[in-house]
């Protein structure tokens, strides 16, 4: 784990300076005097400034990493959702939102149910292609 952030950070690093020397070449080098810039000087300005993006992003990447590993080994605390950390009721285990998804699944299978026995009534001599297995996911009383 240790020798992955110490390469990506090694290489955030190189990438950084590559596309800063880019950046500043034009000109350290006396390539571009004033005036409009040249078709050479446009695009290492843009490429350097490519390598530095991309080099940030490893930056966020390589800490992004290093908070979940210290995270599962229990060196910081793992994020709470703001609702959770102020004491507000949000939870979805609780009672009163079970009963509510039971009573909307209930009622979503019986309307499915409804639509289902006309269909099967127009071939009365068929049995329905799905298992008689309807229902069974119910609480029982």
């Amino acid at each position: 784990m240790i020798v992955r952030l110490i390469f990506g950070l090694s290489w955030a690093l190189v990438t950084g300076l590559a596309g800063g020397w880019l950046v500043l070449a034009p000109w350290a080098l006396g390539e571009q005097r004033s005036g409009d810039w040249t078709t050479v000087t446009r695009n290492e300005v843009f490429t350097g400034l490519g390598l530095i993006a991309l080099a940030v992003v490893a930056v966020v990447v390589v800490a992004a990493q290093v908070l979940g590993s210290l995270r599962e080994a229990g060196v910081i605390e793992p994020a709470r959702p703001a609702r959770q950390a102020r004491g507000e009721a949000g939870d979805s285990s609780s009672p009163e939102m079970e009963k509510a998804l039971i009573a909307l699944a209930q009622a979503l299978a019986e309307d499915l149910d409804a639509q289902r026995e006309p269909a099967s009534a127009a071939r009365p001599g068929h049995p329905s292609p799905e298992p008689q297995l309807r229902h069974t996911w119910r609480e029982q009383p």
